[in-house]
């Protein structure tokens, strides 16, 4: 037989009380160290803006060299170039979802997926939209283009008329400037669908020479289409380096800028502004939009980097982005090691559980990222292989690091509970965004 001795209520009253003191005395993190954290990011990403806009500067020359000296060799310089622009770059895409200037910003230089038909010559299989009429507009080897009702040349290009048409068209693939656009002219179509292999332009698309000049498999008629080609390279490639430099000018140290107006703001608007951008990063736009779209729909034509198969590089740094900006860290020119300032940090001080709860989440993520890397890296390209239909192995490579990122973006939320806010779009807070 048990007997069941009730506690008198005096003795429950006592418990609850204690609890509730102790929950009452339990430290939190001090303004300062919350405000540190913002100096932290704020350093991070000029840093981050610094290399890619070097990195932008060797893409610049290389795409000068092969437009006067085209060849192999300076084609297959140009592809380097950009795939090295990719590395600091990718990275910083980290910072778009809680700074609104930045995601508006970034349409200018990262807009994808784009129809390549309505930038130069595609191959007779090419499937445009259907909704897109000037997906076979082909500005390279078009004269006129009829925009807004009117019939405007194109006997040079120019960034500030590609611009102009893209917004003409009203069509969101009618993409023609930025990294993408740039990529295609290196790479040209790739049209080996889910098969290996990226796109295979002749270096002889760039060539001055009219005995050589051609539009892919076939001699040109004349030179125009490869001095427009020319033109693009330098077009595209100045304006990567032009905007670079104006993203870099906003979180430069200084007053008045808007790394400055971050890192003075209110410290609750500020760290929502940073978890908000690493959860949104990592659960909306890399689970979601580059990664779950591309599998459901096994289309080659939603791989991010589609006309150089580098999207395995593009994953891989895009995580390793949001989790160094988590870790108060960041390897680049020059190396930054701010952890004892970081978030994490902050986690690890006043709420030790949830941040190995969150270190855990970060370590599966960055070994679920990294064999879909070395897959990539050996030879298993993103959406040529691995989303291919039937691909079953591929499958849940890619599905193992879609649940990964969603993790930890719960768990970067969590965080922000206990800081004492709930995640919040911080589109309404137009104060920094000017």
């Amino acid at each position: 037989m048990h007997i069941f001795l009730r506690k008198p209520a005096w003795v429950c009253m006592l418990a609850l009380l204690t609890v509730l003191l102790n929950s009452a005395c339990a430290p939190s993190p001090r303004e300062e160290e919350k405000r540190a954290v913002l100096a932290v990011y704020r350093q991070q990403a000029y840093a981050i803006y610094d290399d890619a806009y070097v990195a932008a500067k060797q893409l610049y020359m290389a795409a000068i060299e092969l437009q006067t000296n085209p060849s192999d060799a300076s084609l297959e310089k140009a592809r380097n170039a950009w795939r090295e622009a990719r590395v600091p770059y990718s990275q910083s895409e980290a910072l778009r979802f809680g700074n609104w200037f930045v995601d508006e910003w970034e349409k200018g230089i990262n807009s994808w997926p784009l129809d390549e038909g309505f930038v130069d010559y595609v191959d007779h299989s090419y499937q445009a939209s259907a909704s897109n009429e000037w997906a076979h507009a082909n500005l390279i080897g078009s004269n006129v283009i009829y925009a807004a009702g009117r019939q405007v040349p194109i006997n040079y290009i120019v960034i500030r008329q590609l611009q102009m048409l893209e917004s003409s068209s009203g069509i969101e693939s009618n993409i023609a400037t930025g990294y993408h656009a740039l990529e295609f002219m290196l790479w040209g179509q790739d049209r080996h669908g889910n098969s290996l292999g990226a796109g295979e332009r002749p270096w002889t698309d760039f060539s001055l020479d009219p005995s050589l000049c051609s539009d892919g498999d076939r001699l040109a008629s004349g030179i125009a289409s490869c001095r427009k080609r020319g033109e693009f390279l330098q077009a595209q490639s100045l304006h990567i380096l032009s905007k670079l430099k104006e993203m870099r000018g906003y979180w430069a140290p200084g007053d008045g800028n808007a790394g400055d107006r971050l890192q003075k703001s209110s410290v609750s608007e500020g760290l929502n502004r940073v978890l908000f951008s690493l959860a949104a990063m990592s659960a909306e736009e890399l689970a979601g939009e580059r990664m779950h779209v591309a599998l459901m729909t096994n289309s080659p034509e939603e791989e991010q980097d589609c006309f150089s198969d580098d999207t395995h590089n593009s994953l891989w740094y895009n995580a390793l982005g949001i989790e160094n900006f988590y870790y108060g860290r960041y390897k680049g020119r020059s190396a930054i090691e701010l952890e004892a300032q970081s978030l994490a940090a902050l986690a690890a001080e006043y709420y030790p559980d949830l941040a190995r709860e969150i270190d855990a989440g970060f370590r599966e993520t960055k070994a679920a990222m990294k064999v879909i890397w070395e897959a990539g890296n050996n030879g298993e390209q993103y959406v040529d292989q691995l989303i291919a239909p039937g691909n079953a192995a591929g499958h849940v490579l890619l599905q193992r690091g879609i649940r990964g990122l969603q993790a930890q973006a719960n768990l970067l939320g969590k965080l922000a509970l206990k800081l004492g806010f709930e995640l919040k779009d911080p589109a309404s807070f137009s104060a920094l965004d000017q």
